[in-house]
């Protein structure tokens, strides 16, 4: 059972590692470059919600995931209003793939500054 969750942990903290495995993983089973990033983002998008959230707490000693949360919902509600006006009828799978994979990009450009903030941090206070 530990050695599960430090597999999890180490997963958590560098969940590239997910995204690399996953789209392999596809890419050799499904032979479709396309679908194989797409299933790749929405497996890594759930460790990015736990990492972003992980990675922020050590950094500023603050939790942030409910935050994240409510903020998911509030732009998941906007993007589905958006897409009712325009369309008038909501097809519901394509709109959670629209909005999951959006948050897999805002995700990893969140955790890309925190790790990058985290490492000129780290740097600083090593020089100093």
């Amino acid at each position: 059972m530990k050695e599960i969750v430090k597999i999890l942990s180490f997963f958590i903290l560098f969940p590239v590692l997910i995204y690399v495995i996953v789209f392999s993983i596809s890419k050799y089973i499904l032979h479709k470059r396309k679908k194989s990033l797409g299933i790749a983002a929405d497996v890594t998008t759930l460790f990015l919600y736990l990492s972003v959230s992980l990675v922020y707490s050590i950094i500023f000693s603050e939790n942030i995931g409910f935050i994240l949360v409510v903020s998911s919902i509030l732009i998941a509600t906007i993007i589905t209003y958006f897409d009712w006006r325009s369309k008038k009828e909501i097809e519901v799978i394509p709109l959670l793939r629209k909005i999951w994979r959006l948050f897999f990009l805002l995700l990893c450009v969140f955790y890309g500054f925190l790790w990058l903030f985290g490492v000129i941090r780290y740097v600083l206070r090593y020089i100093s």
